[in-house]
């Protein structure tokens, strides 16, 4: 059973602690940002920096991202407005990518069918602190919200209490593991 001695030694190790935290840091911050995703059919609110994509018509701004404030000033404007004169919710093209100051946008038509269109805009801030995911589904004459993720690098914070713990409990159990096995008249480090 050497594998299994080999086995002890690295897990009671504290070298391996600091693996095993590290690890359990980087599986605990994609659990809480898959806790965090929002649904609206679930009864969720949408994150903040939830946004869209319009197209304006104009050859040199291809599209436009707007936010749901952004939304309803538009919508209201639809009302009121030309027909001729309108923005389109649908986009034309199936891809798109647009840099602003703070962030890049890009978005896809991931689902078109004959009453409309399934987008996701992706929003990545240059700094790298967050990246926030937006679903909605588009129509000729409206927006309709679907869910928004996000995975923002203050998850860490959130993860790290888990994280220490199922290292301690893991370097624990191994150097408990460990004893009992030189009680017993096993060496860790021998053959």
């Amino acid at each position: 059973m050497r594998w299994t001695r080999i086995l002890l030694v690295v897990i009671g190790s504290s070298w391996f602690f600091l693996v095993s935290c590290s690890a359990s840091l980087f599986v605990g911050v994609r659990i809480v940002a898959a806790v965090d995703a929002r649904d609206v059919i679930k009864g969720n609110s949408l994150h903040s920096g939830f946004s869209m994509v319009i197209e304006s018509g104009d050859e040199d701004e291809p599209f436009q991202v707007i936010d749901r404030y952004g939304l309803r000033i538009i919508e209201k404007q639809l009302n009121d407005s030309d027909p001729g004169d309108r923005v389109s919710f649908l986009m034309s093209k199936p891809s798109g990518q647009l840099e602003s100051d703070t962030s890049s946008f890009s978005y896809q038509v991931i689902e078109e069918n004959e009453s409309g269109q399934l987008i996701e805009v992706v929003e990545t801030y240059h700094d790298g602190d967050n990246t926030i995911w937006s679903r909605y589904e588009a129509t000729q004459p409206t927006i309709r919200p679907l869910s928004s993720r996000m995975f923002y690098f203050g998850y860490m914070f959130a993860a790290f209490p888990f994280a220490i713990g199922f290292a301690s409990v893991l370097n624990g159990t191994g150097r408990y593991l460990q004893q009992r096995n030189q009680k017993s008249g096993g060496d860790p480090h021998g053959p």
